[in-house]
C-alpha cells in the first residue's frame, strides 16, 4: 500500500535521494491541483506515465483532472479527513480560512494538515505510477524475442556507449548498428532495449523485425513464413504494438488504425514524448528508401535503432555506429562459457594452444564460435575446423550461406574479384596499391569494388585520415578460399 502519514513527512528531509523525488512530486501535485478549474494544456505531472495522456480523445487538463480524482478516491479510502479536506481547498475551490472555519480549526493547523494531505496524495499517485511502470515494463520485454544469448562477451563498453548515444536528448535520432551476418547485431540492440526499459528512460519502446531467416545452431537455415516487410506494414506493427501496450496499462481500449491514419497518430505521439524503436535486419525491407523518411519524420525525441548488414553511408540522416568482432581473448571466453552450458568439460576447461585454432580459423563471430562449440558434441574439433577451412559439411555450407550469401548476390563482377584477393592482403590490411597488385584490377574499379565491399560489411577500412587499409573478418579469409570458389562454379 501507499506510505503511512508518517512515512510520507519524512520527505521533507531534503537530504536523500528518494526524499528529493517525493518533494518534488508533492511540489507537481500541488501545482495540478491548483489548475483544476484552469483552462489549457499545463500539466505539471506530465513527466509521469499515468499522466501522459495517450486516447487522443479528450484535452489535456480533462484527463489530468480525471487521473487526480481517481487518486483523491483511492486515498479516501484510508485517509478520508485528508482527501476531504483536498476536494474543499482545490476541487470545490475553497479559501483557506473557509475551510478552516468550516472544519472548525485555525488557518495554521489547515495549512500543516494540507501539507501532510498532499504528500499523502503524492505518495498514492507514486504507487498508481510504480504499478503502471511495471505493467508497461512487462508489456515492453514481452514485445522483444527470448533473447538469443545467455550472456554477451567483450561488448559491454559498445552496449554503454550506445545506449548514451540513444539516451540522449539531441542528434543522432536514426542510429544504425552495422556488421557482417551473425556478429552479434540484434543481441546487442536486444541488450540495449532491455536496458532501457529497465531504467525507464524512454516513454514507450517498439521492436519491428524484418528478418526472414535464422540460423539454428544444429548448423540449419530456417526461412520465416512472414512476407518482406514494407514501410506501410513497419507504420501499422508499430502502431498496433504502442496503443497496445496502453491497453494492457491503462482502462482504455486500443484502436484499430492503419494507412494515413497510423502514421499521422504515430507521428503524433513520436513527435511529443520520446520512444526507443528497434528496426532489426533493416536490409531486407521491401522499400529501404520509402523507410527512412519516414522515419526522420517520426524521429526528434524519438531515437530509432536500425541493425543491418549494409552500410548506408549515402543517407546522411542516419549516424553509423559499426559492430566489430570479438577479441581472441573474448571470444575463446564465450566458446568455453557456452560449452560450460552446454556440459562440454573438455571444451570448456581446454588449455589455450587448444583453444586458439578456433579463433585463428573463424575469428571474433559470435554466431559462428557457437556453432562450433555445438559441433563438437558429434565431431572432433579438428574435423570441425577442417570442414570450416574446406567449406565442407551441411553445417558448414549452411552458415556461409547465412552469412554471406545475400552479399555475395549483391556484388558485381568487378567487386567479386577484388573479394576473392582479399586473402592475400596482409592481416593487418592492405593498401590500395597492394590490392591492385594482386587482384589485377586498374585502380579506378578496384576503389569502385571497394565502395562496394566495405558497404556490404565484406571489408573493413581502417587507418587515419590520409591513410586507408583494408582487412576482412578471420571467417571471412576462411569463406574465400573455398565456399566462395563453389559458388562460382
Amino acid at each position: 500500500m501507499w506510505l503511512s502519514l508518517e512515512l510520507v513527512m519524512q520527505a521533507a528531509n531534503p537530504t536523500v535521494t528518494a526524499e528529493n523525488q517525493s518533494a518534488t512530486l508533492y511540489a507537481a501535485v500541488r501545482q495540478a491541483l491548483r489548475l483544476w478549474h484552469e483552462t489549457g494544456n499545463e500539466n505539471p505531472l506530465a513527466h509521469l506515465l499515468t499522466f501522459q495522456q495517450s486516447s487522443g480523445q479528450e484535452d489535456v487538463r480533462h484527463f489530468v483532472n480525471s487521473r487526480l480524482l481517481t487518486a483523491l478516491e483511492t486515498m479516501a479510502c484510508q485517509h478520508a479527513d485528508a482527501a476531504k479536506l483536498l476536494r474543499m481547498r482545490y476541487l470545490d475551490g475553497m479559501t483557506a480560512d473557509a475551510v478552516a472555519y468550516r472544519l472548525g480549526m485555525s488557518t495554521a493547523n489547515l495549512n500543516k494538515k494540507q501539507k501532510r494531505a498532499l504528500y499523502t496524495l503524492a505518495a498514492v499517485i507514486q504507487e498508481q505510477e510504480d504499478e503502471l511502470q511495471a505493467a508497461h515494463q512487462a508489456c515492453s520485454l514481452n514485445r522483444l524475442e527470448a533473447p538469443t544469448y545467455d550472456r554477451l562477451f567483450g561488448v559491454d563498453a559498445l552496449a554503454s556507449q550506445l545506449l548514451h548515444l540513444l539516451a540522449t536528448n539531441e542528434q543522432p535520432w536514426l542510429v544504425v548498428l552495422e556488421g557482417i551476418g551473425g556478429i552479434g547485431k540484434t543481441a546487442l540492440a536486444d541488450a540495449v532495449m532491455r536496458q532501457a526499459i529497465a531504467q525507464r528512460r524512454f516513454a514507450g519502446f517498439g521492436w519491428v523485425s524484418a528478418r526472414q531467416q535464422r540460423f539454428h545452431l544444429a548448423g540449419a537455415i530456417q526461412t520465416l513464413d512472414q512476407p518482406v516487410l514494407t514501410a506501410d506494414q513497419l507504420i501499422e506493427q508499430l502502431a498496433s504494438q504502442l496503443w497496445s501496450a496502453d491497453a494492457t496499462a491503462m482502462p482504455v481500449v486500443a484502436p484499430v488504425i492503419a494507412g494515413e491514419a497510423a502514421l499521422a497518430r504515430l507521428t503524433t505521439r513520436l513527435k511529443t514524448t520520446p520512444h526507443l524503436i528497434v528496426v532489426d535486419n533493416l536490409e531486407t525491407m521491401g522499400d529501404l528508401e520509402a523507410l527512412l523518411p519516414t522515419l526522420q519524420r517520426l524521429a526528434n525525441p524519438t531515437k530509432f535503432l536500425l541493425t543491418s548488414r549494409v552500410r548506408l553511408y549515402s543517407e546522411t540522416a542516419t549516424y553509423p555506429f559499426a559492430m566489430p568482432e570479438l577479441g581472441e581473448t573474448d571470444a575463446l571466453a564465450l566458446v568455453r562459457h557456452e560449452a560450460a552450458l552446454r556440459n562440454q568439460p573438455d571444451l570448456a576447461g581446454a588449455a589455450p594452444e587448444v583453444l586458439q585454432p578456433i579463433y585463428a580459423t573463424v575469428g571474433g563471430n559470435p554466431l559462428a564460435l557457437r556453432l562450433i562449440v555445438g559441433q563438437t558434441r558429434i565431431h572432433t574439433l579438428d574435423l570441425i575446423l577442417s570442414d570450416l577451412k574446406a567449406a565442407r559439411g551441411q553445417a558448414v555450407t549452411e552458415l556461409y550461406t547465412y552469412i554471406y550469401r545475400y552479399a555475395w548476390e549483391h556484388l558485381d563482377d568487378l567487386s567479386r574479384r577484388a573479394l576473392i584477393a582479399m586473402p592475400f592482403a596482409p592481416p593487418h590490411g592492405a593498401t590500395v596499391e597492394h590490392l591492385v597488385g594482386v587482384s589485377q584490377l586498374p585502380a579506378a574499379d578496384l576503389r569502385a569494388a571497394l565502395q562496394q565491399l566495405v558497404t556490404l560489411n565484406l571489408v573493413n577500412r581502417a587507418g587515419a585520415l590520409h591513410e586507408s587499409r583494408y582487412t576482412i573478418h578471420s571467417l571471412t579469409r576462411t569463406f574465400l578460399l573455398e565456399q566462395v570458389v563453389q559458388w562460382i562454379h
